[in-house]
């Protein structure tokens, strides 16, 4: 097997934004095609998104039609240059295959796997889980949260169109997954004592930690309105551990494909999936597996502007740009929605809420993703110069916000006293809740860094112009273009009226995140929207993994795992369980593949 690792992190992308001009790219809005061809279905992915124009969206029109999905391409047999006989094939080679190939192999299965890209994608680096023993070495074993606060939290965040047996499943499951996973890698150093303890030299390349450990005195989970469970692991390096795992399946006699898209699954006469056609890179032929189990774990479909009109058009009406990492060896998006297309081709029904994850970071985001100040629940005023919003608010909600506002733009505004105060906005993904004199050391976990700030942080936005500074809220407003300064100034007046009365009155923001504009310098960032990190919606399916047809019936045969797995996000990305998706990726791929091999 190949060891070519060139995946990212989101994190190590952001801070080389400029590679492959992607950090920019949007997604065009073009016409919709309905043909279909083997040989536009082996390169449509092949298009590098444009800047979206916000014209000619579309979403369901009430027809029924599927616009983006085209014809299932048909294969002549007499194209088909090689022939393999499998029990498990596995399409993709992400967050999700990975542990379905390595669990398929394990379980006594022969298994073929197909990945359009020459080396596994590993684009995150978070799980959140639950228990097991990994997780009890920092005192969060079984019964740490209770599973169905978690669990009902969720379901409301989704809005309840989730499905409660996947997410019950997870709970049940996660903790012993992730056991499974990381034993897979014997490099692994795991950070025990202290999140921030310092890293050995022997572990700086691969090592594993966990979030919100220990929980801050100031940050109590309990008692926020919409809490960040302290549930979560992230990884320095989730690639190498991913490889170690499927080296394991390797080993084991896994036929691992690499540069090899999966094409359209074959059945038989009663509807069940016994194979798909997959074809290599440069080749103009097919591979045809013949196998009883199938599993798409293909990733989402960001890069195919035709479904995120269909499925997200806010995302195209409010030109929202997309960050993507899934690519081939020629540079092109491997995230088209291939899965989905193949499982709709044979019936499978696809969900109809979607959850595009669009997680505001906080005005200025730099290189390494890190807002100025967060995304901190400080006084935020568009351009209007009004108050708008309860900003106690997490990032995707935060995001939510400021898309409707004049030039889906705001300002987030604090004062020179936000080094004593960071400590009573909660330990959250994006927030910064945490103040050091002095930076951090380099072998700090990186992850953990999203978490602080020093004052050179702040000295190093305001160099970049991704903070205006002034020693007076007058001149401060002044260099904001197409402010309403004499609104601003009123608005702020009334916040610091209402931060001195401890009760705000207007919006309701709770008393312990009320910090007027007093003592100067003071500072403003600019919040316009985020990038899109994926966009979440699959085929509606079980907690075994099987992919249901449009009559809520099995289709036998087939098994779905990550992105293309429905039932999971619904609405929007939810903020409780910070990497729940890369975790859910881990878990359900690990299910996948038992089941599958099971089949076989």
């Amino acid at each position: 097997m190949s060891k070519n690792t060139k995946s990212l992190s989101r994190r190590g992308f952001l801070s080389g934004a400029a590679l492959a001009g992607v950090a920019a790219a949007g997604l065009a809005a073009c016409s919709p095609s309905t043909s279909g061809t083997a040989e536009n279905a082996a390169s449509n992915g092949g298009e590098s998104a444009a800047a979206a124009t916000g014209e000619g969206t579309l979403g369901y029109d009430g027809t029924g039609n599927m616009p983006w999905l085209g014809e299932m391409p048909v294969i002549d047999e007499a194209s088909v240059e090689e022939e393999i006989e499998a029990d498990v094939l596995v399409i993709g080679l992400g967050a999700a295959g990975v542990p379905a190939c390595r669990a398929a192999t394990e379980a006594g299965a022969k298994v073929v796997a197909f990945e359009a890209s020459s080396h596994l994608n590993s684009v995150a680096s978070d799980m959140a889980i639950l228990g097991g023993e990994t997780q009890a070495m920092w005192g969060r074993g079984e019964g740490y949260i209770d599973r169905w606060t978690i669990i009902n939290e969720h379901m409301k965040e989704c809005s309840h169109h989730g499905n409660y047996a996947i997410m019950n499943r997870w709970a049940d499951v996660s903790g012993a997954a992730l056991d499974w996973f990381v034993a897979a890698s014997p490099s692994l150093y795991f950070v025990k004592d202290d999140a921030y303890e310092e890293i050995p030299e022997e572990g700086r390349a691969n090592y594993m930690f966990p979030y919100c450990y220990p929980v801050p005195d100031t940050y109590d989970w309990t008692k926020e309105e919409m809490p960040c469970y302290p549930t979560s692991v992230g990884f320095s390096s989730l690639s190498t551990v991913m490889n170690d795992n499927l080296q394991i399946a390797v080993d084991a006699g896994a036929d691992v494909r690499f540069d090899t898209r999966g094409i359209g699954l074959i059945t038989d006469d009663s509807g069940a999936v016994i194979g798909a056609y997959g074809q290599a890179k440069g080749s103009e032929g097919y591979i045809k597996v013949n196998a009883p189990a199938v599993i798409l774990a293909t990733g989402d479909y960001l890069a195919n502007e035709d479904m995120m009109k269909y499925f997200a058009p806010e995302c195209i009406e409010n030109q929202i740009p997309i960050l993507s990492l899934d690519m081939d060896a020629d540079g092109n998006y491997t995230n088209v929605g291939d899965g989905h297309k193949m499982g709709a081709w044979v019936g499978g029904a696809i969900e109809q809420w979607h959850a595009p994850i669009i997680h505001h970071m906080g005005g200025g985001a730099g290189p390494d993703g890190r807002g100025v100040i967060g995304n901190n629940g400080y006084l935020w005023l568009n351009l209007r110069g009004e108050r708008f919003m309860n900003e106690d608010l997490p990032g995707q909600q935060l995001e939510n916000q400021v898309e409707l506002q004049p030039q889906r733009k705001a300002y987030q505004f604090f004062d020179s006293s936000w080094p004593e105060q960071l400590a009573y906005f909660p330990m959250a993904h994006g927030v910064a809740c945490i103040y050091r004199e002095e930076a951090l050391p380099d072998y700090t976990a990186s992850g953990l860094r999203i978490n602080v700030r020093t004052k050179e942080d702040i000295d190093a936005a305001i160099a970049d112009g991704r903070c205006l500074t002034a020693d007076t809220i007058e001149d401060l407003l002044a260099q904001i273009e197409g402010m309403d300064v004499e609104t601003a100034k009123a608005s702020i007046e009334r916040y610091n009226e209402l931060c001195n009365a401890g009760q705000d009155t207007d919006f309701g923001k709770a008393s312990q995140r009320l910090f007027a504009l007093e003592n100067g310098p003071f500072y403003a960032a600019e919040c316009g929207c985020a990038l899109t990190l994926g966009n979440l919606g699959g085929f509606e399916s079980d907690a075994d993994c099987h992919v249901y047809n449009t009559d809520r019936q099995r289709i036998p045969g087939l098994y779905v795992c990550g992105a293309p797995q429905g039932g999971r996000f619904n609405v929007q990305y939810p903020i409780s369980l910070k990497g729940l998706s890369c975790g859910m990726c881990m878990v359900f791929g690990m299910i996948a593949g038992q089941n599958a091999a099971a089949l076989a």
